[in-house]
């Protein structure tokens, strides 16, 4: 009962985080997607990528390769001057090719996506 109760809990928990998390952006679920947001707190979020698939981040830079609508591209947020009073795609360039991109993490010491 107790080994029940303990992975139960542990489910549970896990289940609750969020899938990716660097305050303040934080991948969740809206509407039945997946979105990458900047988090105001207490759950409230302005969406910055719709359905990431990958993500890497460093001081500067969040990179993303994310797929809405199951076509996939390649995005980044410049950390640096985003803020929660930003329009949702004020900070956010893209979409990319991958060969576009290559170039860009070349250019602007981007993250590297793995």
């Amino acid at each position: 009962m107790t080994k029940k109760l303990i992975l139960f809990i542990s489910l549970f928990v896990l289940g609750c985080s969020p899938l990716w998390e660097e305050p303040p952006y934080q991948v969740y679920f809206s509407d039945n997607s997946k979105k990458l947001g900047y988090s105001l707190g207490e759950g409230a979020f302005i969406g910055r990528i719709d359905e990431p698939k990958l993500i890497a981040s460093n001081d500067k830079y969040i990179s993303v390769l994310a797929c809405p609508e199951n076509i996939c591209s390649y995005f980044y947020i410049d950390k640096v001057n985003d803020h929660k009073y930003a329009e949702h795609n004020e900070f956010v360039f893209g979409p990319y090719t991958r060969n576009e991109f290559t170039a860009l993490e070349f250019q602007l010491a981007l993250p590297k996506l793995k």
